[in-house]
């Protein structure tokens, strides 16, 4: 199997061929090193996959450094995290096997496109291993072309005679050649079929030395599976079963909770002892995985044992998730116990933490399953929904977000550790500042005063303040609020990165440049170790640390930084007007240090955007009209530092992916005329005539992050 001109292997057959099985002979038996992960319903969260493929990655050679689980849009992503995944398997002492299995279960198409990325850049004697009913949507067709392709289908896998013998052999039934090729021609090789038709010879006393008879009517399947369970489960075996179905894996003490029986950890160990679709797969704790088949089985005997038990089962499990601190478990249990109401308090509790971690498609999801009379009785998800619409740089959503929770009538809890519902509004206003400045300090006076000391929220109250101040020209009053935002956090071990990099603009304008450089440098620092400098908030700590190190004459950290505040530019919008607003005000200022006026130009223009959209913006209106004024009279220069548009940055990773510009145009929800349109741009800004070529410009200059191996398909230049 390991043939090393076909790097990639794809196995695609129904369920019950032996897909995991054949993987798991392969692993046995190779003698390079293998990292293997199982896909599930959660990883089509691009970040949630990546974070385990790199968790794959490292059980076989650790990773260097930091940044899992990894944040950012699917195209930053693509363009900056599958980069360094090849990297990493590049790391390894001698090529090695990457098996996926389950792929099927890939459904969300930026992380199919993630995953795509990854194959596409195999370092060279690498081989990657994809197992699943069907390859969702990857570009298989392209591959097979590339002849870099073995694929193993059903017909492969399929039992011959001999091996449905053999197998029926160890399952307890001994079949002379006519019954084994009479029971092959039945099943037509289906291995979990042969299995449970084996098994359930076994059972019936008058069969032996009979071929088994096998009959589609009724789904045989199930009825297989009832006979291979009746010789050894008792009643309280099956409800056991039959109420654990609804987990993904069983682990004990939770099975204990939802059956509701004595002798969990025997009666599963005694199962999975007598019965092949009862695995163990975990020792500390005990855990247990029953066979597709089995589980599929068992949830539709649920139902009819005990009639509407799913929703309570479902209900129980997210309890114990939830107590256990398994919130993302517990949320998708909640929902389907149909409880949403529930969901909407798990999400409001843990869900920015999530956002912070870098969890965002998996927040999405849930967010998109919620109504807005959901929105309205829970008014403090309204609020973490603005949020996260907000620093994702989708400003229409946020607003709406903010207008149901101001519609809501709930008081009291917010549920999301803010001192009540009211303070928790005001600090979303303040956040906003959708009416000015003015009212924006008047909800953030009355947050900082309802977050008493000791509550989660006062740093981010007295931060809110300190914006408020600056917006409104009390500079050393935002930078006591900012300062006091700071100290809290710090006590903790943390840094506040907003608060901080707020700092370090004030005291640029101020002259004290030495100040400057210590707080641009801690909150730099404080976002490399966090997420944080992927999401919008970001652009103003890359901006200032860009600043200070144009002052100091390192051009070439300027630059670095330059290109960091590039790529969150996406996230930027007239959702956080004042933050963004600095930031581009301090980029601005940057690029004409280094004499790009047109660079400085592009960075007002953005400014002036957001303040169409935000026209009450304080003394920040008066600052972009100076530094427009300042970029006007530099005269018209050529760009040195490619910058490119928040919508440009959009498209620029994509190119490096096989999509044509009508697939790129349908992931970003434009039209192939918008794409094409900015794909000019992008070659005219780099420099560069051509799709290739612009990748690797992009490289050259930190936009992109570098394969490490050889790209396995040519780049589409068709487009």
């Amino acid at each position: 199997m390991a043939e090393p001109r076909r790097p990639l292997v794809s196995i695609v057959a129904p369920p019950g061929y032996g897909k995991t099985v054949l993987l798991a002979e392969w692993a046995r038996r190779e003698v390079r090193s293998v990292a293997w992960l199982t896909i599930d319903d959660l990883d089509n969260d691009t970040g949630t996959l990546l974070t385990y493929v790199a968790a794959a990655l490292d059980r076989v050679q650790p990773i260097v450094g930091s940044g899992f689980p990894p944040a950012g849009s699917s195209s930053h992503l693509i363009g900056s995290v599958v980069p360094r995944l090849s990297y990493e398997m590049q790391r390894w002492a001698r090529p090695g096997v990457l098996i996926l299995d389950d792929v099927h279960r890939l459904v969300s198409q930026a992380s199919i496109d993630a995953l795509t990325m990854l194959l596409e850049h195999a370092p060279p004697g690498f081989q990657i291993a994809l197992a699943g009913r069907t390859m969702a949507t990857l570009p298989i067709a392209l591959f097979r072309a590339h002849r870099v392709l073995l694929e193993f289908g059903r017909n492969e896998l399929a039992l011959s005679a001999d091996e449905t013998q053999a197998l029926a052999a160890g399952a307890g039934r001994h079949l002379d050649a006519d019954a084994a090729r009479a029971l092959t021609e039945q099943t037509e090789g289906w291995a979990a079929a042969t299995y449970l038709a084996a098994i359930a010879g076994v059972a019936d006393e008058n069969a032996p030395g009979r071929p088994v008879r096998i009959s589609g009517r009724d789904g045989f399947i199930a009825e297989y599976i009832r006979a291979a369970l009746q010789p050894d489960v008792n009643q309280d075996d099956m409800t056991l079963l039959t109420r654990t179905s609804i987990l993904e894996p069983v682990e004990v003490s939770l099975a204990e909770e939802v059956a509701g029986l004595p002798h969990v950890p025997e009666r599963l160990e005694s199962l999975a002892r007598r019965n092949q679709l009862v695995m163990r797969v975990g020792e500390t704790p005990a855990t247990y995985r029953y066979h597709h088949l089995l589980r599929d089985y068992l949830r539709a005997e649920l139902e009819l044992r005990e009639l509407g038990a799913t929703p309570e089962l479902h209900r129980v499990a997210a309890s114990w998730y939830a107590t256990h601190g398994h919130a993302a478990a517990a949320i998708e249990h909640a929902f389907a116990s149909g409880d949403v109401d529930a969901a909407a308090r798990m999400v409001t509790a843990v869900g920015l933490l999530m956002h912070y971690r870098g969890q965002r498609g998996q927040l999405d999801r849930w967010l998109h399953q919620f109504d807005d009379r959901v929105f309205e009785r829970h008014p403090g998800l309204a609020v973490f929904a603005a949020y996260i619409n907000a620093l994702e740089g989708r400003p229409g959503a946020a607003d709406r977000m903010a207008d149901a929770a101001e519609r809501s009538t709930v008081t009291g809890d917010a549920g999301d550790g803010a001192a009540s519902i009211d303070s928790s509004r005001a600090m979303l206003r303040a956040f906003l500042m959708r009416v000015g400045p003015e009212n924006a300090l008047a909800d953030a006076s009355l947050a900082v005063a309802a977050e008493q000391p000791g509550s989660p929220w006062r740093s981010n109250a007295l931060s809110l303040l300190g914006m408020a101040r600056w917006v409104m020209g009390d500079f050393d009053a935002a930078d006591a609020a900012f300062t006091e935002a700071n100290d809290l956090e710090r006590r903790s071990g943390r840094t506040h990165i907003v608060a901080v990099a707020g700092r370090a603009s004030l005291a640029m304008a101020r002259g004290d440049w030495d100040a400057a450089a210590e707080l641009a440098r801690d909150s730099h620092n404080a976002a490399e170790r966090s997420n944080f400098g992927d999401i919008a908030t970001g652009l103003l700590v890359h901006a200032v640390a860009a600043r200070v190190a144009s002052h100091r004459g390192d051009a070439q950290r300027s630059r670095q930084e330059l290109v960091h505040a590039q790529l969150v530019l996406p996230q930027v919008s007239y959702a956080l007007p004042y933050a963004s607003v600095m930031g581009l005000l301090e980029l601005a200022r940057t690029y004409l240090a280094l004499g790009d006026t047109e660079g400085a130009k592009a960075m007002l223009s953005e400014a002036e955007g957001i303040i169409r959209h935000r026209p009450n913006l304080g003394v920040l209106i008066g600052d972009v009209a100076d530094v427009r004024r300042q970029a006007d009279s530099a005269g018209r220069t050529v760009a040195r530092h490619a910058t490119l548009t928040p919508a440009e940055l959009r498209v620029l990773p994509m190119l490096s992916t096989h999509l044509t510009l009508d697939e790129i145009g349908g992931r970003l929800s434009v039209s192939r005329h918008t794409v094409k349109a900015q794909s000019v741009s992008i070659y005219g800004k780099l420099g560069v005539s051509g799709r290739s070529e612009a990748i690797d410009r992009a490289i050259a200059i930190g936009l992109l992050e570098p394969f490490p191996g050889l790209r396995l398909t040519a780049r589409p230049t068709r487009d």
